[in-house]
């Protein structure tokens, strides 16, 4: 019996991008939760306090994304949230138990200023994880260079109406940092 090439195709491709993914895995970096400028090693154990939080769903439910090809630019906000014009969503919870939300938005993104483009995504005004609740936002970008990004987010949502709103601010000084955010897409996938 004589293979499909395209059947053996997929299958190499798949097995390509999960090397790809394991050998493109980062070892090294700073976050949004670390306050220091430079670069440094990542601990390879988690300890029982930082384990992740689960945020599985079941079977897929729905698609809601929006897209903007429209610059947004910003002046220094010295940790408050800005608005994201446009990236905000409606999801109305199940009349029972919990759905979950997983919530990517990506950008081409500009930073100029001494700390970073902090973005965090809301539910009803309180955000979701991952977001740095010690006073140092999720760093969306910190560079003064034309860059996409990417960033997800995971809730479990209740009965009820849920606006969901990207928001940005900056960390460095009020009076000199701006951030530019554009050509970004927001996209939430509801599961069971």
């Amino acid at each position: 019996m004589k293979k499909s090439t395209s059947a053996a195709v997929g299958i190499s491709t798949v097995m390509l991008l999960g090397l790809g993914a394991a050998v493109l895995a980062p070892s090294y970096g700073a976050s949004g939760d670390d306050d220091a400028a430079a670069t440094k090693p990542q601990s390879a154990t988690i300890n029982a306090t930082t384990s992740p939080k689960v945020c599985d769903g079941g079977v897929q439910k729905r698609l809601q994304a929006r897209t903007q090809v429209e610059p947004f630019t910003f002046a220094g906000t010295a940790g408050a949230d800005r608005n994201v014009p446009g990236a905000g969503v409606v999801v109305y919870g199940p009349a029972t138990g919990y759905d979950t939300l997983l919530i990517t938005f990506s950008a081409e993104t500009y930073y100029t200023g001494t700390g970073w483009l902090g973005l965090e995504v809301h539910d009803n005004n309180v955000p979701i994880q991952p977001y740095a609740n010690n006073g140092s936002p999720y760093a969306f970008t910190s560079e003064a260079k034309y860059t996409g990004n990417s960033v997800q987010f995971c809730t479990k949502v209740k009965k009820g109406t849920h606006r969901i709103q990207v928001k940005v601010n900056t960390t460095g000084d009020a009076t000199t940092d701006s951030g530019w955010i554009d050509d970004w897409t927001l996209s939430v996938l509801r599961f069971e």
